[in-house]
């Protein structure tokens, strides 16, 4: 198949190195440093079982340039969904699958509005942490790599991507029929451990390893099935017992892209995340302490830094300056 990655960050990287190395036709659109460096040196995924690197990789900025192709994975972050969907329209032809990977439950729809009203767009997750380390270079700590997405009353090529994914050590593939569930159960899931992370600027293993913490972390997923079931989203008995279960089961060093981001002063996903949970609180009358103050916690941040604002120096007393 031919497939485009449309944003070649942590997670379209890290698919997109995988689909490549199962032999598809991949093609990453990127931009700045990355870019030059994936069309310098390839691609390369450390990893601490499975590593991989492709010393050659197709990559462009400019999607035009590229044409239709049979599945495009549209994975960048969400503050950067109305501008990318407008930059692929000419990736997406009359045979062509929108598979959405990012965050939360409003991409298929922000995706749509801005596509041709014939476009199959399509829901889906990706359970994996991955970030750019450095340009060209994407860094997971391990832990799951699955998509999860809608099967589409078996359509062809979705079928194919589950079928060529079913030998990759470093990515699997599975269609279902209900993939609106899914995207929710993630939504709960991330969405709390995002904001754990993010808020208290600690790692998985440390969150659940202090009473207090824990308790704030099953606070956050309780919340969001609460805000889900009053959406009218059915959610399966014992799913808050089973994301702490996962979230246990994750490496210790497992931190969320969103605590990453805010180490390094980048734009926040927060209003689709913690803010979402917020947000529909208030609307549909459910209780949220917990999201909201991660929600006014860290909404100052949302926006990131701009070089300016990185290093600033404070004066202190007389004659002294501290630099942060």
């Amino acid at each position: 198949m031919r497939i485009a990655i449309m944003g070649s960050g942590g997670v379209g990287g890290y698919a997109g190195a995988w689909l490549q190395q199962a032999g598809h036709d991949v093609v990453f659109i990127a931009r700045g440093a990355h870019l030059a460096a994936l069309q310098r040196d390839g691609l390369r995924i450390e990893h601490p079982e499975l590593a991989l690197h492709l010393p050659q990789v197709r990559a462009t900025e400019d999607a035009a340039s590229v044409g239709p192709v049979d599945l495009v994975i549209f994975a960048v972050k969400l503050f950067d969904t109305e501008s990318a969907a407008r930059a692929m329209a000419a990736l997406v032809g009359p045979h062509t699958r929108v598979l959405t990977l990012q965050n939360g439950i409003d991409s298929v729809a922000m995706i749509r509005a801005h596509l041709d009203p014939s476009a199959t767009v399509l829901g889906g997750v990706i359970y994996v942490s991955a970030v750019i380390d450095r340009p060209g270079v994407i860094r997971s700590p391990g832990g799951l790599h699955m998509i999860v997405a809608d099967r589409l009353d078996g359509d062809a090529t979705m079928a194919e991507l589950e079928r060529t994914a079913a030998g990759l050590a470093g990515l699997s593939v599975k269609l279902s029929d209900n993939a609106t569930q899914t995207i929710w159960e993630k939504f709960v899931a991330l969405a709390s451990l995002s904001g754990a992370t993010s808020l208290l600027r600690a790692r998985m293993g440390a969150i659940l390893g202090n009473a207090e913490t824990r308790a704030f972390q099953r606070q956050l997923v309780d919340e969001a099935v609460a805000v889900a079931q009053a959406h009218g989203v059915a959610m399966r008995a014992g799913l808050a017992d089973e994301v702490m279960g996962k979230l246990a089961a994750m490496p210790a060093a497992f931190r969320s892209s969103m605590a990453e981001d805010l180490e390094r002063g980048n734009r926040l996903e927060l209003g689709w995340l913690s803010g979402r949970v917020h947000g529909l609180g208030l609307q549909l009358g459910v209780e949220t302490p917990a999201h909201t103050a991660v929600y006014r916690g860290l909404v100052l941040h949302e926006q990131g830094v701009g070089p300016a604002e990185q290093r600033q120096t404070l004066v202190v007393g007389q004659g002294l300056q501290i630099h942060v």
